[in-house]
């Protein structure tokens, strides 16, 4: 273990909903699984709001330290840590850990797991100055990578690419991302062009189609201004996509989608 400071800057509540305090407190020490990340920089989800409100099923710890798009640098580790070393770089991602034994695991399916650990909202997560992961979990971060730029593909890009890579498409195929102009969907586009689908973008207004454009879908359709928006999308498909990415967090947009959705016969994945 590297040299590392007992006490640390963190942002921490006591209480669901109650205040977020900047202050001092202690760092953590890495348990024999775990690897402990120097964090550099850290996004913000919007899962955060929602574990700070307590407004899940599943409750948080208490006190807890937020945060799940944290990267940073490796500085200490568990004796059976065998995939990382001090200097690496790493990423701490929304499953924090699981168990590898269940059936969601060894499908897969780790954030299913029954005892997911879940960082900013069962474990402490990236707003402080350090947090530990599971090593199994963390994300290895290359060398050359721009720390700031990774840190929201930690939750963001990890939820958006699952689902591309588990929607079963072909290159060539068609990919309609709703809410396309938005920090999820705009990932999207990038990862849906770059394995080589033709995306179809929805989302509402000019300025976010001119960005939708830009990042490579082929085309934008805006359901605030199309009186017919299954046909719309069926005519510019020929016939509809092959899979649907919906990344919409209004309950307005995911109804509205679900339904265009639902009347789009190739459809394979929502």
């Amino acid at each position: 273990m590297t040299e590392i400071p007992k006490i640390q800057k963190g942002c921490i509540f006591y209480e669901n909903g109650g205040e977020i305090i900047y202050k001092d407190i202690p760092v953590p020490k890495p348990k024999a699984n775990e690897i402990l990340i120097n964090v550099k920089y850290s996004g913000v989800c919007h899962t955060d709001l929602h574990a700070w409100h307590g407004d899940w099923p599943l409750d948080t710890k208490l006190p807890l330290v937020g945060g799940h798009e944290g990267a940073g640098v490796v500085v200490a580790k568990g004796e059976n840590v065998t995939n990382f070393e001090i200097g690496d770089y790493a990423g701490i991602k929304w499953l924090n850990g699981s168990c590898m034994g269940c059936e969601y695991c060894q499908q897969g399916a780790e954030p299913n797991c029954p005892d997911a650990d879940l960082s900013g909202y069962t474990h402490d997560g990236s707003f402080q100055q350090y947090a530990t992961a599971d090593a199994v979990q963390a994300a290895k971060i290359p060398k050359d990578a721009d720390l700031a730029a990774i840190a929201p593909i930690l939750c963001a890009g990890v939820t958006v690419y699952k689902a591309l890579k588990t929607a079963d498409l072909r290159p060539g195929q068609w990919v309609a991302v709703s809410g396309a102009g938005g920090g999820l969907g705009s990932l999207a586009i990038q990862y849906a062009t770059a394995m080589g689908l033709r995306v179809l973008a929805i989302d509402g207004g000019d300025e976010k189609g001119d960005l939708c454009k830009e990042l490579g879908a082929e085309v934008y359709v805006d359901f605030m201004k199309e009186k017919d928006i299954v046909k719309t999308i069926q005519d510019a498909t020929n016939g509809g996509p092959h899979g649907v990415i919906n990344v919409s967090v209004s309950e307005l947009a995911i109804s509205q989608s679900c339904d265009y959705v639902r009347a789009l016969g190739k459809t394979r994945y929502c």
